[in-house]
């Protein structure tokens, strides 16, 4: 049973239609961010406007309404962003929330999609094969840069949609990432992302999402030896909002 034990409606022929134009939204976004690329020469703002405008068409599109609880946090950079992963649509819902400023870390999968994986290029995101641990370590090593640079990251620690919203195991390489660049992790609860699209699902359902931030965690003292700890720390803290419902 989904968290709340509220269950997801069932999906009709106008939510195909949104979904459609939901993911169709990709490309004004690319559209937005070349025009402003061919006018200031700046990747960086071609990519920010690229992301704002596919957060919010897409997100529009899908019907989706956003209740956002410690958005003030949302603009801190730079900055590790990890969020749970509850839906195919989360892309377009931290699209929506961070606006802008940061880039993604992504399954190797990803950049093959036919939609996807040339926006996803584009917005300058890190490409990891979990199969390739050389290949992995370097992608790291250019998230950290990008870090170093000023703009965040956002990444799913869990490393997939999680079955029926409750929250997975978090894998190490985003905890890692902050601990190198000495940046704070951000966690981000996504309470019912799910009802848009869980795991599974092909159409996207109109819906609330509400979303809590939570305070920024520290990395500057942290230490290998203790990163276990430390995950499970802001795991366990994401995992309490994530039970006790919205704020």
């Amino acid at each position: 049973m989904e968290p709340g034990s509220v269950r997801r409606r069932r999906p009709g022929l106008a939510d195909v239609g949104r979904t459609a134009l939901a993911l169709a939204a990709i490309a004004p976004g690319l559209a937005a961010g070349a025009w402003r690329l061919a006018a200031t020469r700046d990747r960086r703002r071609a990519v920010d406007r690229a992301i704002e405008v596919w957060g919010d068409l897409g997100t529009r599109a899908a019907g989706i309404a956003l209740a956002t609880s410690g958005a003030e946090r949302l603009r801190l950079r730079p900055a590790v962003f990890v969020f749970n992963h509850q839906s195919g649509v989360d892309p377009i819902l931290i699209c929506a929330l961070l606006r802008g400023g940061f880039t993604g870390v992504a399954k190797q999968e990803v950049r093959r999609h036919p939609l996807l994986g040339p926006a996803f290029a584009f917005a300058g995101t890190v490409f990891i094969d979990r199969g390739d641990r050389e290949q992995a370590v370097g992608a790291l090593e250019q998230a950290v840069a990008t870090l170093r640079s000023g703009v965040a990251v956002a990444m799913a620690p869990e490393g997939t949609r999680s079955r029926g919203g409750a929250l997975g195991p978090f894998k190490k390489g985003g905890f890692r990432l902050a601990m190198a660049a000495g940046v704070p992790i951000v966690p981000i609860v996504l309470h019912d992302a799910w009802r848009v699209l869980p795991r599974h699902a092909w159409v996207m359902t109109a819906s609330t999402v509400h979303v809590t931030v939570l305070a920024p965690v520290p990395t500057a003292d942290w230490t290998l030896a203790g990163l276990d700890s430390h995950i499970a720390g802001v795991r366990g803290r994401m995992a309490a909002r994530l039970a006790a419902g919205p704020e």
